[in-house]
């Protein structure tokens, strides 16, 4: 299936290198450079090229807000640096780059539609950790690009996030309320 549009890496790095969160998508009907990134090494070593290549630009000279293009080691790798993290989206370097970079504006504006807030940072990811796990899901399958619309990602998102820490509060009580009148 040649026609369809794939990823081979969505990544969120820290301003010091460290993983954020990385999906590598290395299955079975994966392309072979795909494949290639099976590993943990080669991963590690792919993310340590990325953020080494990026790692001087300054964010406040640096236009920040719009994708830049890197060709290394044979993948075409688009990066975007917010606040203290660098979000990123690694493809074939034979893919298309607007394709990749699609992904990655589209990643970028569903977590900001879905978490409010337009300035993005490590504090926010880790605290809202399954809505970005969410909206990969729902933005790839296994590398293929199912969704380009922020507005669309964020919609299906959403409701999977409201009120859960509330409802898990209700739920949790009303089942220690419930032991404790059969119990006593």
């Amino acid at each position: 299936m040649d026609f369809l549009q794939r990823v081979q890496a969505v990544l969120i790095l820290d301003d010091s290198g460290k993983r954020l969160f990385a999906k590598y998508y290395c299955g079975e009907d994966t392309p072979p450079s795909s494949k290639a990134l099976a590993s943990l090494d080669k991963q590690r070593l792919l993310e340590q090229s990325i953020y080494a290549a990026f790692r001087g630009m300054s964010r406040a000279s640096n236009n920040w807000q719009d994708g830049n293009v890197l060709i290394l080691d044979g993948h075409s790798v688009i990066f975007q640096l917010s606040e203290d993290i660098a979000f990123i989206v690694v493809g074939d370097c034979r893919d298309n780059e607007l394709v990749l970079l699609t992904v990655l504006k589209t990643l970028v504006d569903s977590l900001r539609e879905v978490l409010g807030t337009q300035m993005i940072g490590s504090r926010e990811i880790l605290e809202e950790y399954q809505a970005l796990l969410l909206t990969v899901d729902e933005l790839l399958d296994e590398g293929i690009v199912l969704e380009t619309n922020s507005y669309s990602v964020a919609a299906e998102v959403s409701p999977y996030l409201a009120d859960t820490g509330s409802e898990m509060t209700r739920k949790a009580l009303s089942t220690v309320n419930k032991y404790l009148r059969e119990n006593l």
